[in-house]
């Protein structure tokens, strides 16, 4: 591996170590509530998408370093790691997902927070429930 690819690899790296750092329902509450919104939802798995744009990478790179010389696969090195990457991420992205659930719970205190659970719900909105991390139960 050429120590051009390398260091496009490991650009690539750190920025989608940034990008996995996106917000989400809160997880660690505990409580009484009710329940007032259930939302499925498909998780895109964020080890896929990184496994993919790693290998889109250094596809794409490999690719890229064997046409031309010089700057020209310099460039062609760049392009072909990054546009690989971004079609293995995009790729890795539709085919691993996974379903679970964002429940919206108000709770004694009368803030409404959400919750997402794994676990598909065995209550709906109105009933009584005990929250304790990401774990609902009807009570």
């Amino acid at each position: 591996m050429t120590a051009r690819l390398l260091g496009a690899l490991l650009a690539l790296a750190a920025v989608l170590g940034l990008g996995a750092c996106a917000a989400g329902p809160q997880a660690n509450i505990t409580g009484n509530g009710t329940v007032v919104a259930i939302h499925e939802v498909q998780q895109a798995s964020t080890g896929g998408q990184v496994v993919g744009a790693l290998g889109g990478a250094l596809l794409g790179g490999w690719l890229g370093s064997n046409i031309g010389g010089g700057t020209g696969q310099t460039i062609a090195t760049t392009v072909g790691a990054v546009g690989g990457a971004a079609a293995g991420s995009a790729v890795a992205s539709n085919v691993a997902k996974t379903t679970v659930w964002d429940v919206t719970v108000r709770f004694e205190d009368g803030i409404d927070r959400t919750v997402r659970t794994e676990q598909a719900p065995a209550f709906r909105p109105g009933d009584r429930v005990r929250v304790s991390g990401s774990v609902i139960q009807k009570i």
